[in-house]
């Protein structure tokens, strides 16, 4: 893969950073759309593209070559122990050889702190740590950032613009910048990279463009530091904590943030903060903007802030009616998943004395055999029904 030099250019009130390259003797182009920079510029550097294609020639098994700019520091990372992580979460990969023609070791000595703001749980969190509360001023944000790089799936470039409008009016009130940056990045893809195997390295290659600004990117990292570790997944957040200092530059340094947390603990820290009462976005349904109330994103949401009797107070944001309408298969879901999301509601609903009902647990347990290998179930079927017969759970039909 060749990465050509980088150029940038006008376009209305955002500027246009794009670069040409070949992959697979195919030559296209790579582009990031910016907008709402509040007259700060861009960097020139290839750090950006380099980060965004890197996963693409990987796949393709092509060593790159970029014709311009980058950090050596960064360079260095990508060549060695980054690419190790991306190898053993996504077996599928090849290492390449990466070279370029310049390599930067100047810093711009920039202080501005930018972290991305959908409005979920993870990023409401990090603002809670490092806007809300009193952090480091070092460390204090200065600034976010909103991409579109995959997450929203169909009609992505209309439920970006939704989504970002629905928003701004939070960001204003914390008197903050609020970038946007429109890419064709996903266009390279393709399901076999898909978003939640990748998004990690996606969204960190934004920040690249603002390093003239910018010298500090925390990202909302997922897992709690229990869960996290580096080998074969389909979720590249389970090894941020490793990975993101890898991607630093002599500018910029890469966080992953709010590991200390577990999805309860944030949840119910945000439910300290109005401002979520009203955006908290946490759906993963992609045709609107907006909470659909129904997905496994929403629910696990919805089941949090209902046994922390919070629930009411996101009555303006999600529809509580639907929500009440799926709880209960819901449950069953989360008695037998073994998401550690889902695994930790459990265990957090214990420690507070909450018992779900006896008909929950018979009816996970049913869920549970009936996904269970055929023979599995069927050797297990009698001795359970006895079982839950003697515990008054179970009552044989009776014909006469």
């Amino acid at each position: 893969m060749d990465i050509g030099p980088v150029t940038i250019v006008a376009k209305g009130s955002a500027l246009v950073y794009q670069v040409d390259f070949e992959l697979k003797g195919s030559h296209q182009q790579l582009w990031f759309e910016v907008d709402n920079l509040a007259q700060q510029e861009l960097s020139s550097s290839g750090d950006t593209a380099l980060m965004a294609l890197l996963l693409p020639a990987m796949l393709a098994n092509e060593n790159i070559h970029v014709k311009g700019s980058v950090s050596e520091r960064l360079l260095f990372s990508l060549n060695g122990a980054y690419q190790t992580i991306l190898t053993q979460t996504i077996p599928y990969l090849q290492r390449v050889n990466i070279t370029a023609e310049h390599c930067n070791t100047q810093s711009s000595s920039a202080t501005g702190v930018i972290t991305g703001f959908s409005a979920g749980v993870d990023s409401f969190c990090t603002i809670t740590d490092y806007f809300s509360d009193s952090p480091p001023k070092a460390l204090k944000v200065t600034h976010l950032l909103y991409n579109n790089v995959g997450s929203h799936g169909p009609g992505e470039e209309r439920l970006f613009r939704e989504r970002y409008q629905q928003l701004k009016e939070t960001a204003d009130t914390w008197q903050l910048p609020f970038i946007t940056v429109n890419s064709n990045m996903n266009d390279f893809y393709g399901r076999s990279l898909d978003f939640q195997l990748t998004h990690t390295l996606r969204n960190a290659a934004i920040p690249m463009l603002f390093q003239q600004f910018i010298g500090h990117f925390l990202y909302s990292s997922a897992y709690s530091y229990q869960d996290l570790f580096v080998g074969e997944s389909y979720d590249m957040a389970y090894s941020d904590a490793f990975s993101m200092p890898l991607l630093a530059t002599e500018s910029l340094q890469c966080h992953s943030v709010g590991s200390e947390h577990s999805r309860v603990e944030k949840t119910l820290r945000i439910s300290s903060n109005p401002d979520s009462y009203k955006v908290l976005d946490v759906c993963v349904k992609g045709d609107r903007a907006g909470n659909c109330s129904h997905c496994d994103k929403c629910l696990r949401t919805l089941l949090t802030l209902d046994l922390a009797g919070k629930l009411e107070l996101y009555k303006d944001n999600f529809d509580l009616e639907v929500y009440q309408q799926h709880k209960q298969a819901f449950i069953n879901e989360v008695l037998i998943s073994k998401d550690p999301l889902l695994k930790e509601i459990v265990v957090w609903a214990k420690q507070q004395g909450y018992r779900f009902a006896a008909h929950h647990y018979l009816s996970a347990t049913m869920l549970f055999l009936k996904r269970s290998p055929a023979k599995v179930f069927l050797l297990f079927k009698n001795q359970l029904k006895k079982l839950l017969s003697s515990l008054g759970l179970y009552h044989p039909k009776q014909y006469h």
